[in-house]
Order: C-alpha cells, then structure tokens, then sequence
C-alpha cells in the first residue's frame, strides 16, 4: 500500500543504499555536459517564443468560436474552416525554427509539411471553393 508511513521507510532505505560502483571520469563528464545543456535549455529564450505563444492563444481562440459557432448555426462552414486552418499553418511554422535548433529534422519536414497541407487547402477553399 502506498501510505506515508510506507514512503517514509523507502526514502529512508533508498538514502542509506551505496552506489553500485563509482562514477567514472566519462560518465562525470557526461553527466556535467547534460546537465549544462538542460540548463542552457532553460535559461536561454528563443526569439520566436512570444509569437508563437500568441499564435497559439489565436488558432485556438479561433478554433472555440468556430466550433461553438458551427454548433449554434450562426456560421458558415466554407467560411470559418479556411481560416481555421489557416491559424494552424501560422502554428505549424512558427514551430519550425525551433525544431531546426533542436536538431529534430524528422520534426521540421512533419511542421513543414502540415504547414503547407493547411496553407493550400485553406486558400483552395477560400479562392476556389467559393466559385460554385
């Protein structure tokens, strides 16, 4: 069972176990270079940080009314999707720099993809889909 009496005797054992070896100089080493890069994580802020809080807090502004509009049926659906979409490819490539400085190149070509894929579609509906 999972009492305080219970966690107060783990803690205590685990606080009087001995490593099972001593640290090397290579795992020191590493363990220092881990801990610099998390701390260089936090400390330093990305220029795009703010912008992307913003776009973020749009799409989903944007993406609430939508839906409570479409729900309400005060809205027209060609209309509110386009834009919609539209907020998610802003999102989408904001992301990208800082994926390209987090070295996840797997991650850059998804957002650039998705990116793209909304851009066209929204434009496709707004500038093509209207011309019934």
């Amino acid at each position: 069972m999972n009492s305080k009496r219970n966690n107060e005797k783990i803690i205590q054992v685990l606080s009087e176990m001995r490593p099972i070896h001593d640290e090397t100089e290579e795992e020191k080493a590493q363990r220092e270079k881990m801990a610099e890069e998390a701390l260089k994580k936090v400390t330093e802020e990305s220029p795009w940080a703010f912008p992307r809080k913003v776009a973020v807090i749009i799409c989903a502004a944007l993406w609430v009314f939508s839906l409570v509009a479409l729900m309400l049926g005060f809205a027209d659906f060609g209309v509110l999707l386009p834009f919609m979409l539209v907020s998610l490819g802003v999102v989408c490539a904001l992301n990208i720099p800082v994926f390209f400085k987090q070295d996840k190149m797997g991650d850059v070509i998804i957002a650039i993809i998705a990116c793209a894929v909304c851009l066209i579609f929204a434009f496709g509906m707004l500038f093509v889909g209207g011309n019934r």
